[in-house]
């Protein structure tokens, strides 16, 4: 597992840690795009060099751009909230994360779970609405998914929602 714990969070920060974090991902899609990129051009096939375009275009708007733009959302909201001091940017095998430290209200924490897929799922519908040939849209509306609480976010946002229904009725004068 990486990890890095900042008190100060900017978008350069969160690209690069998305950049280090996936790099086996990145790696991996390089080396095979450089492997049928050499087919295409000894074999003289323009359809799939316009393939490896098309497919590296939504490798990197659509996969990379919706999970930075997902990040984006929760760190602006966890950044707002009043009792958070720090986050750690994490990393483990299967999932890349953000852990807040500090206080933080049921609120923020339902606000920062839905912030995530939220600003996806509107940016998908814009994408979808403005630049409907990219094709890329499907990438960023399928965030919604991480609402189930299957994913983390999801879980927190149950969390929050069980924790404000079982919380005692307040008084009312």
């Amino acid at each position: 597992m990486w990890s890095v714990r900042t008190s100060h969070i900017d978008a350069g920060l969160v690209c690069r840690w998305l950049l280090l974090a996936a790099w086996p991902m990145h790696a991996a899609f390089a080396a095979l795009s450089a492997v049928v990129v050499s087919v295409a051009v000894i074999t003289e096939q323009d359809a799939i060099l316009s393939a490896v375009a098309m497919l590296g275009a939504h490798y990197a708007l659509g996969l990379g751009g919706s999970f930075a733009m997902h990040e984006l959302g929760h760190l602006t909201v966890l950044s707002r909230a009043r009792g958070v001091t720090a986050f750690t940017l994490q990393r483990s095998t299967w999932r890349i994360s953000i852990a807040p430290h500090g206080q933080i209200t049921r609120r923020d924490a339902a606000l920062a779970a839905l912030a995530g897929p939220g600003i996806c799922v509107v940016a998908g519908g814009i994408l979808w609405l403005v630049v409907p040939e990219l094709q890329v849209h499907g990438w960023y509306l399928a965030h919604a998914v991480f609402l189930v609480p299957v994913f983390n976010d999801g879980r927190i946002l149950l969390a929050a929602m069980r924790a404000r229904s079982t919380a005692p009725p307040r008084r009312q004068e």
